[in-house]
């Protein structure tokens, strides 16, 4: 059907229906019928849209049938059909539609800019006939934009600076500066341009952070952009006030010093050359420190030096001279020699720039010489002189009336602005024989004993030697006699068969300055005579202790021990018992018997053998009785001062005991106070303890009262009874001293008595903590066995019950053997029974198996 055809039967249709319908029916109808017309989305005839963001206009039918709608489309402004997307998974172009399911057409920009602002039209037809179309403008507005604004600007100290901040936006954006927070206004210091902060002579108080802030008034849109604002200064270098000195052969560094902002960078160059160090050999620059560094520096070093600092604000420079020391050199220092009482002369020749001063010590001696006269010694002088030709230093040490003293090695010593050189060298004073390094003069002999007679010499130049006996006689006939070495020592071997060689014999030493003798005495030696007293000094019944003076001897033959031999009353002198003491010791017996008679005799000895017993003496030792007095062991003074507040450790020597072994110790302590200068006794604050560990001379009181005053008292104790008391006075410590200490304390019997000390708290014992920690332990390992025999049926636990579920059937098993048809047979291994005192446990092996019998009984070692 055509559109002609179709307009007339709607023409018939509508008059149709006009006819046959009433007039109110009919005009109500065409009150609800819908204008066809085109709906933008979202609404608003003009939509404004920053640059740059992505938007979507839809276009949307407002028609009854939106299947009549043909041929929609969006035109641009330029009146021109925006294209659809029709290859999906392209690049999209910047601008496309896309028709939507409910015939709606979309218009998209993936990112709107400023030339596609204009006014969009959506056109379509409706039924064939009707054309629609509705049109939105898009106005396009440039967001704050930063074109010229850099995030860090650097100003130079002193100068003109403008800080950079060019903004562009659309509508046109004002521009505003703040300081650290703060509005700025154009005055002496800030001129605020269009595109600029101009700050004139710029100071370091300007560094900090400025903020740029734009914004335009018709959109509200506000941005600001901190900048921060660093004022550079130029370098400034530190100039030196005199030369750098570097040393010959050595390492050295000069240091370039400057000040800048930033920290500068450094470089150096040779003035003269103008070469740049920082690639050249044997030279290295730090650029950051300013270092130079020059390897192992040589004479061709020396000269001028340029030091440059640079940084972003410039640069600064200076020159530097350097100079190059030489180290000392020791050119010659020969040896000497000189005559006794003659004038020694020692010449020592050092190189060196600058030129070394030089001295002299001798190596027995901690100092060098002065210049000049010495002022211990004005016989020794020494100088400094030049030599203008080689340019060398000559030190000159003169000794006048030269002594032995004067002989030995010396140090040459060069010292300049470099270092030091030293040299040793020896000066010789020749002198005549001398037999200082003989002190004796008598050489002992006994027996026919062979012995050595030596004769040392010192002399320079070396002496010879000779020897005479009897006067002027050689002794070169003399088999018993023998000579080895003629000097400077000689050594006389003699073998004294009778009392000829018992004699003076003489060394007489020669050289070229004079002649020395020398007279040594062979003489016999002999046991030392009886001792000439034996006293008793102190006795007990089980010690004696002897007050004895050994018989007079020879100084170079010396009483070395003393031996004596005692017996009891009615026993022989072959039945006696020997104790050898050193001389001066003290001459104590021990190990006794009380009540019983003994002899004595005293012999001494010496290097040729023991004297004869004399000194005869006899002691009866007293009863058994109760030990001596203990010393109690304390410092000089009147009391003893304890490091601990609440405890304090006695310490004892053991006394005799008197016949009976100690068996204990009674410590009695009680608090005292001084009353009128005298000390006064404390009752009700007595306590005493016993000390029964055997051998045991320390004990710790304990549970004291701080700050206190303490007497104690000591008693040993045997089977006769208490000694006598010895006492000492001690004073605690004040509270604070025995906070968080631990201590071991280590008996003299070997006990270790170990103290914890905690602040105010209880004290716990190592054995207790040992036995916490063990019960811990097999609490844990009960634990575990539980859990193993109830989850995977093992352990120890498991294993029992198993054994005695099963033991009635073990026991069939021991009554029919192995294979049920065998006779029981009783092998022959038997275990020993263990015999507990209490319980007799008897092991039997039957073919392979065990039974184990364990019967109770009441013994002599029973309980009941």
């Amino acid at each position: 059907m055509s559109a002609a055809e179709t307009s007339i039967c709607v023409s018939v249709l509508c008059i149709y229906v006009l006819r046959a319908t009433p007039p109110s029916r009919v005009f109500g109808h065409l009150a609800h019928a819908k204008e066809p017309s085109l709906e933008i989305m979202p609404n608003g005839d003009t939509q404004t849209r920053p640059i740059g963001s992505s938007i979507i206009l839809t276009c949307k039918p407002n028609v009854d049938d939106t299947k009549l709608i043909k041929d929609m489309q969006w035109i641009d402004p330029q009146d021109r059909v925006i294209e659809s997307l029709n290859t999906p998974g392209h690049s999209k172009p910047p601008m496309y539609t896309e028709l939507l399911q409910d015939n709606s057409l979309s218009l998209f920009f993936n990112s709107l800019q400023e030339q596609q602002a204009g006014k969009y039209t959506c056109k379509a037809t409706y039924a064939n006939s009707i054309q629609l179309q509705k049109s939105v403008t898009i106005d396009t507005i440039v967001a704050i934009t930063w074109d010229n604004a850099p995030p860090n600007q650097y100003p130079i100290l002193g100068e003109d600076y403008a800080i950079q901040c060019k903004v562009r936006a659309r509508p046109s954006p004002s521009v505003d500066w703040l300081y650290n927070g703060e509005l700025i206004k154009t005055n002496d210091h800030y001129i605020i341009d269009t595109y600029a902060l101009k700050i004139k002579n710029v100071q370091e108080s300007d560094d900090g952070i400025y903020t740029c802030r734009a914004y335009v008034l018709t959109t509200g849109e506000l941005k600001e952009r901190p900048i921060r604002v660093e004022v550079h200064i130029r370098p400034t270098v530190e100039e030196l006030s005199s030369p750098v000195d570097v040393i010959e052969g050595e390492d050295a560094s000069i240091q370039c010093k400057a000040h800048g902002k930033p920290p500068p960078k450094f470089t150096w160059v040779k003035s003269l050359t103008h070469q740049n160090l920082s690639n050249a050999d044997g030279f290295g620059v730090d650029s950051d420190t300013g270092v130079l560094t020059i390897t192992n520096v040589n004479r061709e070093d020396a000269g001028e030096y340029q030091c440059t600092a640079t940084n972003l604000a410039g640069q600064a420079n200076t020159n530097i001279r350097v100079n190059v020391i030489v180290k000392p050199k020791i050119m010659e220092f020969l040896n000497s020699s000189v005559v006794q009482d003659k004038e020694a002369s020692l010449v020592c020749k050092a190189f060196g720039r600058p030129p070394p001063q030089v001295t002299f010590r001798k190596l027995t001696n901690d100092q060098p010489y002065a210049k000049g006269a010495q002022l211990d010694d004005d016989r020794i002088i020494l100088t400094n002189s030049a030599d203008d030709i080689t340019g060398e230093t000559v030190g000159r040490l003169t000794i006048s009336e030269s002594l032995r003293s004067n002989d030995g090695l010396y140090e040459c010593i060069a010292e300049n602005a470099g270092g030091e050189a030293r040299r040793n060298g020896h000066l010789t004073v020749e002198f005549p024989p001398s037999f200082a390094s003989m002190p004796n003069t008598s050489v002992w002999s006994w027996e026919q004993k062979p012995v050595n007679i030596s004769c040392i010499a010192e002399s320079i130049p070396n002496a010879t030697i000779r020897w005479t006996v009897h006067g002027d006689q050689r002794i070169d006939n003399d088999n018993m006699i023998k000579q080895l070495g003629n000097g400077p020592l000689s050594t006389l071997m003699i073998v004294p068969l009778d009392k000829r060689y018992y004699t003076t014999y003489k060394c007489i030493a020669s050289n070229a300055h004079g002649t020395r003798e020398r007279n040594i005495e062979l003489r016999e030696a002999t046991k030392p005579g009886e001792v000439l007293q034996a006293k008793m000094a102190e006795i007990t019944a089980t010690t004696i202790r002897f007050d004895l003076v050994p018989p007079s001897t020879n100084p170079e033959l010396p009483v070395r021990t003393i031996t004596v031999q005692y017996k009891e009353e009615g026993q022989t002198w072959m039945q006696a018992r020997n104790k050898t003491w050193t001389v001066d010791s003290f001459y104590v017996l021990e190990g006794l018997k009380p009540q019983t008679s003994y002899e004595f005799r005293f012999a001494a000895r010496n290097e040729v053998g023991l004297g004869n017993w004399g000194a005869y003496h006899q002691e009866i030792t007293p009863v058994r009785t109760f030990p001596n007095e203990p010393k109690i062991i304390t410092p000089t003074g009147e009391y003893d001062l304890s490091r601990f507040n609440t405890r304090y450790e006695l310490a004892w020597l053991a006394p005799a005991d008197n016949g009976e072994p100690i068996d204990m110790y009674r410590v009695k302590y009680c608090q005292i106070k001084r009353v009128s200068g005298d000390w006064q006794l404390l009752d009700d604050t007595c306590r005493a303890e016993d000390v029964k560990t055997q051998g045991r001379l320390r004990h710790w009181l304990k549970n004291l009262s701080s700050n206190t005053y303490y007497k104690v008292e000591l008693m040993a104790h045997n089977a006769m009874g208490f000694s006598k008391p010895g006492s000492a006075k001690f004073k605690t410590a004040m509270e604070s001293t025995d906070l968080n200490l631990d201590y071991n304390i280590v008996t003299s019997a070997g006990d270790i008595d170990t103290t914890v000390v905690h602040h105010q708290g209880p004290l716990v014992s190592s054995a207790a903590i040992i036995g916490i920690v063990i019960a811990v332990l097999f609490i844990i390992i009960i634990v575990i066995d539980v859990v193993c025999c109830c989850a995977h049926k093992t352990g120890i636990i498991y294993y029992v019950c198993e054994r005695s579920r099963r033991k009635p059937v073990d026991e069939e098993d021991t009554k029919l053997g192995r294979d049920e048809k065998e006779p029981l047979k009783e092998e022959k291994k038997i275990t020993p029974i263990i015999d507990s005192g209490l319980r007799r446990e008897t092991s039997i092996t039957f073919d392979g198996k065990r039974s184990v019998s364990k019967t109770g009984f009441v013994g002599k070692d029973s309980a009941v």
